[in-house]
């Protein structure tokens, strides 16, 4: 029983964090300002952070610019398919539901992927250190992923804040 209790608290913690990341991802959104600022802040600087680390590192680099291009073309397509609307005095946006979806199948890919490393490692220690921050700036698959997300979440935020604005006058 108590290795029952172990291992079912994580799991019911990942996936109440997954459920809560599908709801803010799929479907509209109500429009806070505030929360895409300090998004836009959050994950600004933890980038460049990122960066500075992994010029230790420069190979990694080559997967920073891919991430950041591959970002660049969701973010564009996010744009492309990007709806306001208007619901009594709260405004809501959306995006096209398969970049939405791509968007939450980069992030449970990648905590699946590092949850399976954890479990395949056999030593609990070396699984607690697959999921740590160094893994950020040594391996360059994270990286990519990393930086496809930030991007997309830099990007899509800076043009909903942009255009909210004028979709509020047009309304």
């Amino acid at each position: 029983m108590e290795l029952l209790t172990h291992y079912a608290i994580p799991v019911l913690i990942v996936f109440f964090m997954l459920y809560r990341r599908f709801r803010r991802t799929v479907g509209f959104q109500p429009f806070k300002p505030r929360a895409l600022k300090i998004r836009i802040g959050l994950f600004a600087a933890i980038s460049i952070l990122l960066l500075y680390a992994a010029s230790f590192k420069p190979q990694l680099f080559a997967f920073d610019a891919i991430g950041l291009a591959l970002g660049a073309i969701v973010v564009y397509f996010a744009i492309r398919y990007l709806r306001f609307e208007q619901r009594e005095k709260t405004i809501y946006y959306r995006t096209h539901i398969a970049i939405e979806a791509f968007v939450v199948a980069l992030f449970v890919g990648r905590i699946a992927y590092s949850v399976l490393i954890m479990f395949t490692s056999g030593n609990a220690a070396v699984g607690a250190k697959a999921m740590h921050f160094k893994q950020f700036i040594t391996d360059p698959w994270t990286a990519l992923v990393f930086y496809i997300l930030v991007t997309y979440y830099i990007g899509y935020s800076i043009f909903v804040l942009r255009n909210s604005v004028k979709q509020v006058s047009l309304q």
